[in-house]
Order: C-alpha cells, then sequence, then structure tokens
C-alpha cells in the first residue's frame, strides 16, 4: 500500500479480500483493476474491471485498488453512478469509472459486428461526454487491455485499430491530442471485451515526455494511420505530496524497438527508460522527488518462461526490496517482450 498522496491512495491485495474489508474502508474505494484467468462476480458497488491475464509470479496480489482518503479530500462520502456503459464512483476531487464494451455491440452506424476501432472510439466519446457533464476536466490514467492486440483484422493490426477509434474520439470532442494528454497503458489478453479503466479529477496534472523517446502522439506514419494518444506520464502536486503514474514503458529509444528477441536487454532499456522519466519529473519539479526504489510497478510479460530474467535484471538494476507484479500479457508490438508501466510516490513520505 502507498500512503496517501494528492488525497488518494493504492492499496494491492487478492480478489477475495475486498469483500472483506471494513465497511469504512470498502465504501472509500473509488475503483481497482483485477487480473483474473476467468471471471468472478463482483459483489460489491466497486466499479470493477476484470482482465483476463494471469499473475505470473504466485502472487496472490490480484487486484489494484484506488482509495478516497476523507479526511484530505473532503467529509462527502463517495457518491456511486452510471453513465451509459460506463460505472463510476466520485467524490469532489476524483472520479474513478469502468467501461467494457464487446465488439459485437451493435453500433449508431448499424454494423453489425462492429471492429475494436469502433468500439474504441464508443467507449473514449462517452468517457469525454462524462467528464464534461460532470465537470471533471482532467484524466490523468487510463488502463487499456484489448483480445488479440497483435492480430489483424479489418486489414489493420488491431493495435493500430484501436490508437485510430481513440484519436477519433479525441478529435471528436475537442479533446487534446498532444501536450497535455493523460498517461496510458494498452495491452493484449487472451479474450473478452475491450476493457477501459481510468482516473479522473479536477485538478491539472503535469504531462510528462521521456527525453529519450519521440513522444507518442507525434509517432510517423510507419506506426499506423492515427498517433497513440498519450503521455509518458502524468504528475499530480499536492501541498505535501506528488504522484507520477508513468505509462506503459518498454524498449523503444527514439521511436524505434530496440534488442530483437533479448528480453535481457529489452528488460533493461525499459528500466533505462523509467529512470529518465522519473529524472524528468524531478526537473520539472525542482528537486528529487521521486527514485526507482519508490516505486511499484505492474511488468507485463509475453511469454511465461522470461519471469526470472526479466525479474532479476530488475533485481540487479533497482536493488533492494521490488514491489512489483507480474503478469503474462501481449505488447502493443509484436516484437516487444515486456512492458512496465508504474506508480511513483514522493520519495520523502517513504525514506
Amino acid at each position: 500500500m502507498s500512503l496517501p498522496i494528492s488525497g488518494i491512495y493504492s492499496a494491492y491485495m487478492p480478489f477475495f479480500d475486498i469483500a472483506q474489508l471494513p465497511q469504512p474502508r470498502l465504501e472509500s474505494v473509488l475503483g481497482a483493476l483485477c487480473f483474473v484467468e476467468s471471471s468472478i462476480d463482483n459483489n460489491t458497488e466497486i466499479p470493477m474491471i476484470q482482465i483476463h491475464a494471469p499473475l505470473l509470479d504466485g502472487a496472490d496480489t490480484a487486484c489494484e485498488l484506488w482509495l478516497s482518503h476523507a479526511a484530505l479530500v473532503s467529509e462527502k462520502p463517495l457518491e456511486h453512478g452510471s453513465y451509459g456503459d460506463i460505472q463510476y464512483r466520485f467524490n469532489d476531487k476524483f472520479l474513478f469509472g469502468v467501461i467494457s464494451l464487446p465488439e459485437s455491440v451493435p453500433m449508431q452506424t448499424g454494423t453489425a459486428l462492429a471492429s475494436l476501432q469502433q468500439v474504441t472510439e464508443s467507449a473514449y466519446r462517452q468517457i469525454f461526454a462524462l467528464m464534461d457533464d460532470l465537470d471533471y476536466p482532467y484524466a490523468y490514467r487510463l488502463w487499456n487491455y484489448m483480445a488479440d492486440i497483435n492480430g489483424i483484422s479489418h486489414g489493420l493490426e488491431r493495435y493500430r485499430q484501436f490508437n485510430v477509434g481513440r484519436k477519433d474520439a479525441y478529435l471528436a470532442c475537442g479533446r487534446e491530442v498532444g501536450g497535455q494528454l493523460p498517461a496510458a497503458c494498452a495491452l493484449g489478453v487472451a479474450d473478452g471485451p475491450l476493457t477501459i479503466a481510468f482516473l479522473l479529477g479536477r485538478k491539472a496534472p503535469i504531462a510528462i515526455e521521456n527525453p529519450r523517446q519521440v513522444s507518442a502522439y507525434e509517432y510517423p506514419e510507419e506506426y499506423g494511420p492515427r498517433t497513440p494518444s498519450f503521455s509518458r506520464a502524468t504528475l499530480l502536486c499536492a501541498e505535501l505530496n506528488n504522484l507520477l503514474f508513468i505509462s506503459g514503458t518498454a524498449s523503444i529509444v527514439g521511436h524505434q524497438s530496440l534488442h530483437g528477441s533479448d528480453v535481457v536487454a529489452q528488460t533493461k532499456e525499459t528500466l533505462t527508460n523509467l529512470q529518465a522519466v522519473i529524472a524528468e519529473a524531478n526537473r520539472k519539479l525542482g528537486e528529487q522527488k521521486f527514485d526507482l526504489q519508490h516505486v511499484f510497478f505492474r511488468v507485463y510479460i509475453r511469454n511465461a518462461a522470461d519471469l526470472s530474467l526479466v525479474r532479476n535484471e530488475m533485481q540487479r538494476h533497482i536493488g533492494g526490496t521490488i514491489k512489483a507484479a507480474f503478469v503474462q500479457a501481449d505488447i502493443c508490438r509484436s516484437e516487444l517482450l515486456l512492458e512496465i508501466e508504474a506508480t511513483a510516490w514522493h520519495l520523502s513520505e517513504h525514506s
């Protein structure tokens, strides 16, 4: 668990422990992301996505919870709501929402079998409409999961379909398409609908880019007809604490994937990129607030057999006790063997 930061904090636990939480704690949960091998009934009002992607290291902390710290936010309890296909919980500063759309959903165009592109555009249009209607102007973090991310359909790789649908929604809804985009990840899972979780707020974050990489929203055309719509990280600042959401990060320098089939070299390059993002966040803040030792990592690994190689390289590079969950999932580029997303918290709170 991380300490309360900017009025929110995260906790990690097994799925079945959620319902056993004391009632005051249960009522403070904004939402959750759970990694499960098959769907499980959610007997709570917590907005929750269930991602069909198993943990690899035998750990049982399959769920990431985001909770409100009422003493730092307001005395008002969390409220629950729905908006189209979205379920959400919110208070006066934060909103956590989830949406899942099967690709067989009929779209307004009358298409009987919708492509991932169409479903993605529908999901993001709903998210943007919710942001406008409830006055949460800033998206801090989005998590995107889809089946067969590297597969080809409708003449285009499915991840590129997703990017087209997402960018079309941004453009149609008059949203920023560069500079102030949220942190995000997009991973491939074995099956299931397009599934998205998102965290919104009313305080403007700071978008962070990686000086070692071309910003994703400025990628050349070789990566698809629409560029990806995310920043490398978003920094949320408060009086006493800071929170850094680091997007899914891989072995990419400039805009090119490096190290081919070498998972150890890809891990090292990915960690170098994470360190570069952290250094850029510290530069924006004007002091050393973050480091790799005070981070929770979610490590997505394409091939389960690579787990020990990835974990050992992380241990060698970072040292100390690493807080991480290792998940089997497909990465957005077929040549990439792993991707790491991270949440970093204010260094002085954990010294």
